[in-house]
């Protein structure tokens, strides 16, 4: 080959290859640089996060509540430019919004939705959850409907309006691992507002008595059965609250994820005490006694049965209602939320995979439950395992 046709091919592609590098550089450093719609979402919360700290009127101001700052908001005021100027694709128009969620007392959780017509979406994590369920079934292993106390096992009646309706997992086989960091939880249920119910996988190094104090009943220090009362609380309450504020160590000496606290909401727990003989599972027992406003609890006996798939599950204590649910298959002891009612010294736990008693003062392994706000943000997975859900936390 010629050298001078050698020296001119190796300028052109120093040529073209400078050329790609400013380019990429000047995207880089650009404010109209093409980014992809996850990173959209970013770029909204930092905009949202900077105008907030600027105009400290925009955030809540009591923990429970939220308020919501417009991509319009923020277009107008110069904290970012128009959505669509940020994708590659000229014929797509975006826009958005970011809710601004206080939590705690200085937590604040910020929450994009993008809308990119066909293109994009942010998608909740519970509409997730439900799209890859098939949107309920009526047998088998999977996520059903339960309407006004009721699991629907009709196809042709998923879906009706209820006033009180929940999506629950049940049976041995389900995909509902959710990971938060490296905390792993499984979803018990899917509330009508898009609340997800989570139980916490693992569980606390060292055992806890459900309560142990002197009962007047017995004449003995084997527990009062109340899990809170006239503001005092149970030592199972106060293991869970220790558990959410990162102060108890857990089994596997894995770190407490406190991103957990950008995504909860308080739920009601129900703490209404049952026989063991009780064959209802709607919830209609636990909940006639509710504690309002709690970030943490423990899991209601009703769940448990609920996530049973065996028909002779027909009583609290019935060893059928460990067949056919996943739940039976943590391998250690576990307090319940639920107490006896037949009893001021016992309380209801999972031992060998089925529901019984024990003295309030037994030691029994805490496995924790949240509410997961509905406005978590599914990032990846499918709910295996393996490839348990994430979220994105902005």
């Amino acid at each position: 080959m010629d050298k001078k046709i050698y020296k001119y091919i190796i300028f052109l592609v120093i040529l073209i290859v400078l050329l790609f590098l400013f380019v990429w550089i000047s995207r880089l450093f650009s404010g109209n640089s093409a980014v992809s719609y996850e990173s959209l979402e970013k770029k909204i919360v930092d905009a949202a996060r900077k105008y907030s700290e600027e105009h400290s009127s925009v955030l809540p101001v009591e923990p429970g509540t939220s308020t919501v700052v417009s991509s319009t908001v923020l277009i107008n005021n110069n904290y970012i430019d128009n959505l669509s100027e940020y994708v590659n694709n000229s014929n797509v128009t975006c826009n958005g919004k970011v809710e601004i969620y206080m939590t705690e007392e200085d937590y604040y959780n910020y929450v994009p939705t993008i809308n990119c017509g066909s293109e994009y979406n942010t998608i909740k994590l519970s509409e997730q959850v439900i799209l890859d369920n098939n949107y309920g079934v009526v047998s088998g292993d999977g996520l059903y409907e339960r309407a006004n106390g009721k699991f629907i096992t009709d196809y042709n009646e998923l879906g009706l309006e209820s006033e009180n309706y929940e999506y629950v997992f049940r049976g041995d086989s389900v995909n509902n691992y959710v990971k938060i960091d490296e905390n792993v939880w499984r979803i018990v249920a899917i509330k009508n507002n898009g609340d997800i119910l989570l139980i916490y996988t693992g569980s606390t190094q060292k055992p806890s008595a459900w309560d142990d104090r002197y009962n007047e009943d017995v004449k003995k220090n084997q527990g009062i059965n109340n899990y809170e009362y006239n503001n005092i609380k149970s030592r199972a309450m106060e293991s869970v609250l220790n558990f959410y504020d990162g102060k108890l160590t857990l089994m596997n000496k894995e770190e407490y994820s406190f991103n957990t606290k950008y995504l909860t909401v308080p739920m009601n727990l129900c703490i209404g005490k049952r026989n063991t003989t009780d064959s209802d599972f709607s919830g209609k027992i636990e909940c006639s006694l509710v504690l309002k406003n709690q970030y943490i609890g423990l899991l209601p006996a009703y769940y448990y049965m609920s996530a049973s798939l065996d028909d002779g599950c027909d009583s609290t204590t019935s060893k059928n209602c460990g067949n056919y649910n996943y739940l039976s298959y943590f391998d250690d002891y576990w307090w319940l939320l639920t107490a006896n009612n037949e009893n001021t010294n016992e309380a209801f736990y999972v031992s060998n995979k089925f529901i019984t008693t024990a003295l309030c003062s037994s030691r029994n392994s805490i496995r924790p439950i949240i509410m997961l706000g509905s406005r978590a943000v599914y990032n990846s997975g499918i709910g295996t395992e393996d490839e348990p859900y994430t979220i994105k936390i902005f």
